[in-house]
């Protein structure tokens, strides 16, 4: 299995011009990621650095919050479990680079409390009813 924050990594150092030997991109990892734990699903959060450098060659979709969000650590624990592709916040706006995603987040307002909640619920529900 690889590793989807290296091999993101990689390619954003690739478009940038920088080495992609295993050496330079392991230490552009922690830079990029809030988390360089390996993670099946999620993990992809992006640092101020890591947003900064994925934007130049990734597309990201902007979610603006109706307020600025006061955001706890529960919530961006959720938010790290639920969102599987690279993910940028604070306490304005939201990026993310899956267009499914940004509709879903849309359609919630950009209120990411109430996003989570129904994701919880949702899966709550399907390990239930199986």
């Amino acid at each position: 299995m690889t590793n989807k924050k290296v091999d993101i990594t990689r390619y954003a150092a690739e478009q940038s011009g920088w080495p992609t030997d295993d050496k330079n991109i392991k230490k552009l990892v922690p830079i990029v990621w809030c988390s360089t734990r390996k993670k099946i699903k999620g993990g992809l959060r992006l640092t101020d650095e890591g947003f900064e450098l994925l934007s130049k060659t990734i597309t990201f979709h902007r979610i603006r919050f109706d307020s600025e969000v006061d955001y706890t650590s529960q919530l961006l624990i959720r938010l790290d479990n639920y969102i599987d592709c690279p993910w940028y916040i604070n306490r304005s706006e939201m990026y993310v680079t899956d267009d499914h995603l940004a509709i879903q987040l849309v359609l919630f307002s950009g209120n990411i409390a109430k996003f989570t909640s129904a994701k919880a619920e949702s899966i709550k529900k399907s390990l239930t009813s199986s």
